[in-house]
């Protein structure tokens, strides 16, 4: 699994320090250098658009994946509200999209030779009711000379996926394309033998078909442009309450509008979004793309692999039309679980991909303020997955508190400006210095509306309570340990009358070679077995991680995913190996 640890000019508006205060912990936003320009962003997408274009192969009745779904489905997509609220208190995860299972593989697309010597493939996969699609590669590997790509027929085209794809895992959902049909196209540049050839492979094994709530903001400004007036509130879905980022500015607020993401994942059979943010450590030596957002958003590492984070999505100016995010906001695809809990309901995760050129990852502060009423907090999110909106909430803890909820380990807040709604989650809430003190939960109250704000309370999981759990990462050399990795993987097969076991043993060691005792060790396997487990070493360091199956076992690979300990950092940018092929 790979670290994207980048070693950055970094750029500063404040410097990235930290301050020690008792047993206070702080850190201070940080800049990546450079500045995204949405000019040459487009461009790119366009000229990769006509070459795409320019050798796709004439598509045959049977290259094309074609989806049915049902009105139940795209209602039970549209009615979600919530799968496990209390009386008094609301989640704000929001569900927009569905999973469809296929099965097709490389055989089946249209083809022809190149005149170079290599081939192109071409087929697509269309959901007629969609407004957006993902597409879930398996058994992905592809030779170096070879290359997939993904597009629709607005200009929008991502890739090249090499190698193993995303991850390298040869398992990965697409970047999202608009419209009902995604077109999926593989180049082998030439000159290439039969072996070549034979080398690609990989399996089209599901097709995500996004509804109408994520391009809900696209549907407002046509219905602006007949006339409609959506300038008294964010977005016309958005509560009246609900105020545009656009309209606030200010040194934190500025800086914070760089670092919050609007999110898109995949989890089982259905297509989520939530809000988040990147987050700084103390470690002036690099720059890790580190990611806050809620446990009850993201807390498998399969739907983080699954990740789409959008940047940049907010509106031109104060009460701007809102617009669809596709093709207009930078993102990335893909990231690990760091670490997940439902105490203070946080997930910590790492991008796979660097953020854009200029983002913000914010600094935090681990002083407890749950009980500091009268404190005034801010936070930038996406309620309803609608551009950038901003809310100001002043901390209350003499509000009469949710079962589940404690005080201390949640902040209770009154909203003063603007308010938060489903699609928020996960949005970093901060202090007006703009620095992190926990992430959007949901709300506790009476009435549960939104515009509420005299019966209800906001509810942010308290950075304070879980700070240390992810002080190891955040604020790297301050815990007892010091750093480990994975020293090497042994794979084994039994064979036995009913069942065969595949075998893998992960030994662990820190930086001075000695065993790491009571590690966590997640990986996964791949090929004729398939699977995630995960496994504590012992005292020799070493984990044992097994699957049984009923098949011959001939041909598998293990990945370790990431390992945890209470007192060691893992630092995968050790190993001596992360994956091993049996």
């Amino acid at each position: 699994m790979k670290k994207l640890t980048t070693f950055f000019t970094v750029l500063l508006t404040l410097s990235l320090v930290f301050a020690f205060a008792g047993d206070v912990r702080q850190a201070y936003m940080e800049k990546s250098p450079g500045k995204f320009d949405p000019a040459a962003y487009a461009q790119t997408q366009q000229l990769k658009f006509n070459w795409l274009l320019s050798e796709g192969v004439p598509l045959s009745e049977k290259s094309i994946i074609s989806i049915q779904v049902t009105q139940d489905e795209i209602d039970s997509v549209n009615n979600y509200k919530c799968e496990s609220c209390e009386n008094r208190a609301k989640l704000y995860k929001m569900k927009i999209g569905l999973v469809k299972p296929v099965s097709f593989d490389i055989t089946r697309a249209s083809s022809r030779a190149t005149a170079d010597g290599g081939m192109v493939w071409t087929t697509a996969a269309e959901s007629k009711t969609a407004t957006a699609l993902r597409i879930h590669f398996t058994n992905f590997n592809l030779p170096a000379n070879a290359a997939l790509y993904i597009y629709n027929m607005d200009g929008e085209a991502f890739g090249p996926y090499t190698g193993r794809g995303p991850g390298n895992e040869g398992d990965f959902w697409s970047h999202t394309v608009t419209g009902p049909i995604a077109y999926i196209q593989l180049r082998h540049h030439g000159p290439a033998s039969p072996a070549d050839l034979m080398a690609i492979n990989f399996k089209i094994a599901g097709v995500g078909h996004i509804g109408e709530k994520f391009l809900l903001p696209f549907y407002q400004q046509q219905k602006s442009v007949e006339g409609i007036n959506h300038t008294l509130t964010h977005c016309n879905d958005n509560e009246d309450c609900v105020e545009d980022a656009s309209c606030f500015s200010g040194g934190a607020i500025n800086d914070a509008k760089y670092a919050a993401a609007h999110m898109q994942w995949i989890s089982g059979a259905w297509i989520y979004y939530c809000s988040g943010g990147l987050i700084a450590d103390t470690d002036t030596g690099s720059q890790i793309p580190y990611f806050l957002t809620a446990n009850h958003c993201v807390s498998k590492s399969k739907d983080a692999k699954a990740l789409e984070c959008y940047f940049h999505y907010w509106t031109a100016s104060c009460h701007g039309a809102c617009y669809d995010p596709v093709g207009v906001c930078p993102r990335t695809l893909g990231a690990d679980i760091i670490h997940s809990s439902r105490d203070g309901d946080h997930t910590l995760l790492q991008l796979w991909e660097n953020p854009p050129a200029g983002s913000v990852f914010l600094g935090w502060n681990s002083q407890p303020l749950a009980f500091s009423d009268g404190t005034h907090l801010f936070r930038i999110s996406h309620p309803s997955g609608s551009p950038q909106a901003y809310s100001e909430h002043v901390v209350d803890s003499q509000y009469i508190e949710c079962s589940s909820l404690a005080i201390g380990e949640f902040i209770y807040s009154l909203d003063v400006v603007g308010a938060t709604e489903g699609g928020s989650s996960g949005s970093p809430v901060m202090n007006m210095s703009g620095q992190i003190v926990g992430q959007l939960y949901g709300a506790c109250g009476y009435t549960l509306e939104v515009c509420d704000a005299e019966n209800n309370r906001t509810v942010d999981g308290a950075f304070a309570y879980y700070f240390d759990s992810v002080a190891q990462w955040l604020d790297p050399g301050t815990g007892p340990g010091g750093k480990m990795h994975v020293s090497a993987i042994d794979l084994s097969v039994t064979v036995k009358a009913v069942f065969n076991t595949a075998w893998a043993e992960v030994t662990i060691l820190d930086e001075n070679g000695s065993p790491v005792a009571n590690a966590t060790v997640e990986g996964i396997f791949s090929g004729d077995v398939s699977g995630s487990k995960s496994a504590s070493t012992d005292a020799n360091g070493v984990a044992t991680l097994s699957i049984k199956v009923k098949a011959t076992v001939a041909d598998f690979t293990f990945c370790v995913d990431n390992v945890t300990h209470a007192d060691f950092t893992y630092d995968s940018a050790d190993n001596v190996e992360t994956c091993d092929t049996y």
